[in-house]
């Protein structure tokens, strides 16, 4: 950096951050006169009177106020003089809080005038303006910037002078004090290293500015994601805005007990530790959306209008990161390629900022890094060590977690979670928004576009909102794409495999049409072509093998040669062969150089290729009565890297799912025995094996080998001393259906969130097992006055004596079998009859709750006080759960009548929930103080909807709650009530 090209810039900063910073703390200290100087601002407006109050504090919706991030949060409670506040911070503080201010929505803010509102407006702007643009200054244009500064900052103090009744002679020396300092600054020689050393926050500010302003436009950061340009006859680029939808997170699987973790509250879960960088790792299979989501997060970082993600405007600078690129191998080569602009400008000081700036790193696919992307990592795992404003995001498969992890240093602090995929019940929004999409970007290609109806049929014939594969969006996009471009090729019930075959299909349909207009082969006949294609796939399917096993994505320059010349031995076409299968990317290095490659579009397809290669490779071998062939193939192949099995999963479950039903019980062995020693060891990865192969009865077979039963078994505990029923749920009915014939008997847990009759399928199967769980959610969340007759005909045939958790709705037949049941551990019932809750008040005082851990009682408004006559017992230390549903402003004493007549007060295990009330703040703090008047004292807590009350409301009901009952309020989503 030079001196003498960006001394008047820094003097710009230097105004800003000694004179006009001081302007408006003068302002924010004026218009709050009633502060005390040992209070910080927060408490300051809390305590104020909103029957007098003339701040837009109080004036204003608390649901439209700017919101403050926890930084300057933090900074507002950590300091009462504001000394430490920005220009931006001072000004949302002084909107919020000062005395007789404009509306927040009002133009005097934004309009050009010499109001005081537009003043400070004009101040934030000239701030603003000195962060995004050069430093480079001439001196008249440093002299002209000075006076409009000066004059602008005179005006606003003696407009608050006006506003906030202050006296002339204070007004005076203000103005006074800011002359001397601005004089100082314009007269003084400039020395840069000072000037690095007092205002270097402001400089990197200055300079961070600028490189997000970079970032927002570097070709890497896309907005939209192009699915299988492969296949279109043009380019489809769908805005990742309109197609994105929320997927489900799970923290603590497999082992522990998993959470669900809310998608806005992703980032938060790594921010917040003061002395030491973050990594926070998300787990996902092939296709779960992993590129999706970070694309969505780039995309949300780029709109500084957004805030969705919570924490992600935190972060001031956003470094994307892929693990298949190989044209980087360090920190400052990142530093290079995505600055270039800045570089020259710059030079060291670049890279010393960025390391020190509140930075996210997204680090896209680190199962898929290779040699020069490692060592990328490596080094800026290295360079962040120093950095608690650093967060690193990195999302890998299942398989190269361990390998991804080995990266990681010791100094961050790690949290893991898992992206499960489209949770069922948005998945037909998921498909509708994709559809909308398309037919936006390519309305004419076409013929007739899905309507509803046909998407509504298609969601019920391929079962999309059970389907566990159908959870990853990756699956979900190409039954999009399909529906609208092919709809003909849509069959019944198709699994993963068979959408991957599909779309080679579709390419292979597209390719002949190709040659048939090539010069080079239309002369051919289309059987001589067929050959000749397949004789090339052959080709190709090994060399993407070979690539996999070297960790490359991408096609090396070699492979791409073999394939080249395979083509000329074949008289193919070569660059159709090679666009056929494949996308050309054309990456441009940090030294500015463009270089060209061939990478499949998803490394899933590159996976079914290798898969291909192996089954190609066995179909050769003679009839063979002795095991391990497949290894032998595989690691036998020339020119292949250092195989580790664990990176050849979704690649063998692939192979597994092209078993055709001519191989010996051998063969298939050999395969899942591989399979198994790959990872795949869980009972739910075995189940996505036998749901994509359609449950062949010979792979079946071999998996039961496999399928864990610890702590399963009839009579029998896992290591740790406990019960571990299977878990058959929506979505997995197929494959047990299939799976329970064959395994031993077996305790099982029946969870289901549908219809309970999709269950009836498996009532012969299950006859050889022990039902150990019931969980029947539907009728639970969405009960009825009435059990339905299919409802207790399947309770009927399943119930076991051994059962320990039931969830569902209460009736005589229920009533009879609960008091049977030797061991009960949690119990969820839906009472919403009076008849029903008599049934209750029998089961309360006729069982024995000695084992009993939690009960969770749903009671709607048809019931009557009245038929409560006995309070739910702690006497066994239970965890009582009440929810009381649809509570309205005319139901308020119905809800504190049944609270009052169910729970004993003075117990500190109830919690008490309200699905579904529209109440709002009022409604809520009258049921408070009438729960409080009837005696309800020290329950646990209570959870109100999320949409009733607004995060600072739940502040102010969590003091009068705590104080009135002696419990916590929430807000909660209650998702699963919601009609």
């Amino acid at each position: 950096m030079s001196l003498s090209t960006m001394k008047y810039g820094c003097k710009v900063i230097m105004n800003l951050e000694a004179a006009a910073k001081k302007v408006m703390q003068i302002v924010l200290i004026w218009g709050t006169p009633g502060k005390d100087p040992n209070e910080d601002f927060i408490t300051y407006v809390k305590r104020l009177d909103p029957s007098t109050s003339k701040t837009n504090y109080i004036l204003e919706d608390k649901k439209r106020h700017p919101n403050l991030n926890k930084t300057q949060k933090d900074k507002v409670k950590n300091d009462n003089s504001c000394e430490t506040y920005d220009i931006t911070l001072l000004l949302i503080l002084i909107k919020l809080y000062c005395l007789n201010m404009a509306r927040l929505n009002d133009a005097a803010w934004s309009n050009d005038g010499d109001e005081l509102e537009n003043l400070l407006y004009q101040i934030k702007e000239a701030r603003n303006n000195a962060m995004h643009e050069s430093l480079e200054m001439t001196k008249p244009e440093f002299e002209e910037n000075t006076r409009k500064l000066r004059e602008d900052l005179i005006a606003t103090l003696t407009k608050a002078k006006e506003r906030f009744h202050r006296s002339d002679a204070e007004l005076k020396e203000k103005i006074e004090k800011l002359e001397v300092v601005m004089n100082r600054i314009t007269d003084e020689p400039l020395d840069l290293d000072d000037f690095q050393r007092d205002y270097h926050s402001d400089l990197q500010d200055h300079i961070i500015s600028r490189l997000a302003d970079q970032l927002k436009q570097h070709p890497t950061y896309k907005k939209y994601v192009e699915p299988l340009d492969f296949l279109t006859t043009s380019k489809v680029s769908l805005n990742i805005e309109n197609i994105y939808v929320k997927p489900k997170f799970m923290q603590g699987r497999p082992e522990g007990k998993a959470k669900d973790v809310e998608h806005l509250d992703l980032i938060k879960l790594a921010q917040g530790r003061p002395n030491q960088p973050q990594v926070l790792v998300v787990e996902g299979l092939a296709g779960s959306g992993k590129t999706t989501l970070v694309a969505y997060m780039t995309k949300e970082w780029s709109n500084t209008s957004s805030n969705s993600i919570k924490g992600l405007n935190e972060y001031k600078l956003l470094v994307l990161v892929r693990g298949r690129d190989s044209h980087l191998s360090s920190y400052t080569d990142l530093i290079q390629y995505l600055f270039q602009p800045s570089t020259a400008e710059y030079k060291e000081l670049l890279s010393k900022l960025v390391k020190e700036s509140s930075l996210l790193v997204i680090i896209d696919g680190i199962d898929e890094v290779n040699k020069s992307s490692r060592e990328l990592i490596r080094d800026i795992l290295h360079q962040m060590q120093g950095n608690p404003k650093c967060t690193v995001m990195i999302t890998t498969r299942p398989e190269a977690l361990q390998e991804g992890l080995q990266l990681i240093p010791s100094t961050y602090y790690r949290v893991e979670v898992e992206l499960v995929g489209i949770p069922m019940g948005q998945r037909e929004d998921f498909l509708h928004r994709y559809l909308d999409e398309l037919h936006k970007t390519c309305p004419g290609t076409a013929s007739t576009p899905p309507t509803t109806d046909d998407i509504n049929q298609c969601i019920k014939q391929q079962d999309v909102e059970t389907k566990e594969h159908f959870r990853l969006p990756l699956n979900l996009s190409i039954v999009a794409i399909l529906m609208y471009f092919w709809p003909d090729k849509m069959n019944r019930n198709t699994t993963q495999t068979e959408l991957y075959s599909l779309i080679h299909e579709l390419t292979l349909e597209k390719l002949e049409k190709r040659l048939i207009d090539n010069d080079l082969t239309k002369d051919f006949g289309r059987r001589k072509r067929l050959d000749k294609v397949e004789n090339w796939l052959s080709a190709l399917y090994c060399e993407m093998f070979i690539a996999l096993t070297h960790d490359q994505l991408t096609l090396q320059e070699e492979s791409a040669n073999k394939l080249r010349s395979k083509c000329d031995t074949l008289e193919l076409p070569p660059d159709e062969m090679m666009a056929a299968f494949m996308e050309t990317r054309t990456v441009k290095t940090f030294r500015g150089c463009d270089l060209d490659c061939y990478s499949v579009p998803h490394k899933g397809f590159q996976d079914r290729y290798g898969a291909s290669y192996i089954k190609e490779s066995i179909k050769q071998l003679k009839k063979c009565k002795k095991s391990e062939n497949v290894k032998q193939i595989m690691f036998s192949t020339p020119g292949i890297g250092p195989i580790q099995l664990s990176k050849m999963q979704n690649l063998l479950q692939m192979l597994v799912s092209m078993i055709p039903h001519d191989w010996d019980s051998i063969m298939v062995k050999d395969v899942v025995n591989l399979l198994q020693e790959a990872g795949v060891n869980r009972r739910d990865q075995w189940l996505d094996v036998i749901e994509d192969t359609k449950c062949s009865e010979k792979v079946v077979k071999a998996i039961a080998d496999h399928f864990p039963l610890s702590g399963a078994r009839v009579g029998t505990r896992d290591d740790d001393g406990d019960y571990d029923p299977i878990e058959i749920k929506d979505g997995r009915i197929a494959a047990y259906e299939k799976l329970l014939y064959i395994l031993p008997p077996t305790q099982v847990a029946l969870n289901t969130a549908g219809d309970p009759a999709s269950l009836n399928c498996l009532l012969a199967s299950l006859d050889r097992h022990v039902c150990t769980e019931i969980n029947l959610w539907q009728t639970y969340y969405h009960p009825t006055e009435d059990i339905h007759p299919i409802v207790d005909q399947l309770l009927s045939k399943v119930w076991s004596p051994d059962l320990s958790v039931y969830a569902g709705p209460l009736s005589d037949s229920v009533l009879s079998r609960l008091q049977r049941v030797r061991s009960l551990r949690y119990i969820s019932l839906s009472i919403s009859s009076n008849h029903q809750a008599t049934l209750l008040m029998e089961l309360i005082t006729s069982t024995s709750f000695k084992d009993l851990e939690e009960l969770d009682i749903a009671v709607t408004p048809e019931v009557q006080p009245a038929a409560i006559t006995t309070y739910i017992s702690c006497n066994y230390n239970i965890w009582v759960w009440l929810y009381l549903l649809d509570v309205t402003d005319e139901r308020v004493s119905w809800a504190c009548e049944m609270v009052a007549n169910l729970i004993k007060p003075s117990q500190w295990e109830y919690h008490i929930g309200f699905p579904r009330s529209t109440l709002d703040e009022a409604g809520w703090i009258r049921m408070i103080q009438d729960l409080g008047q009837r005696g309800i004292k020290n329950i646990g807590g209570m959870s109100v909807p999320d949409t009733s009350i607004s995060s600072d409301q739940e502040d102010q009901l969590d003091d009068i709650c705590c104080d009135t009952l002696g419990a916590y309020l929430v807000r909660h989503s209650f998702n699963q009530w919601k009609k």
